[in-house]
């Protein structure tokens, strides 16, 4: 009986401000928020980059794999909330490719460069989204040819 009481408590109660009002406050609170958006993504470039080079050294290293899928995975979830959904959809791109058994990692080192190179520029000249014609047929291109490989049989 004490179990459905403590249910009853947690209930859902009507909010006391209405819905409109508390988006409102939200939106001000994200656009406050804008300037450190900027600096969290480009340090989690900065770390994608990183990765990018240790794994550059040693593709084949498990941990270096892992760890650049990471980033990218990271970044992936991460931009659009940032406000580079661009980013995610090329980091996403990245994340199928590193996902990819079976592939000769000296082929596909300038194909990986590129998905970040890609990352890196539309940070950089601040491109948030597709509405760039240039960033969406970029990220396509990057698509496509991780498609293509998929598509090869590489597993």
């Amino acid at each position: 009986m004490a179990r459905k009481n403590l249910a009853q408590s947690k209930a859902l109660r009507p909010a006391r401000i209405p819905r409109e009002e508390l988006i409102s406050r939200a939106e001000v609170a994200l656009e406050s928020m804008r300037d450190e958006f900027v600096e969290w993504i480009e340090e989690e470039i900065d770390d994608l980059t990183t990765a990018l080079a240790e794994w550059c050294k040693t593709p084949t290293d498990p941990a270096a794999v892992s760890e650049l899928f990471r980033r990218a995975h990271d970044l992936k979830g991460q931009a659009t909330t940032l406000g580079y959904p661009i980013v995610g959809r090329i980091a996403a791109s990245l994340c199928e490719l590193l996902s990819i058994n079976g592939l000769d990692w000296q082929e596909i080192t300038s194909l990986t460069t590129s998905h970040v190179n890609a990352v890196r520029a539309a940070v950089r000249d601040e491109i948030r989204d597709e509405t760039n014609q240039t960033a969406g047929a970029l990220a396509t291109e990057l698509e496509t040819a991780v498609s293509d490989i998929q598509a090869s049989g590489a597993s």
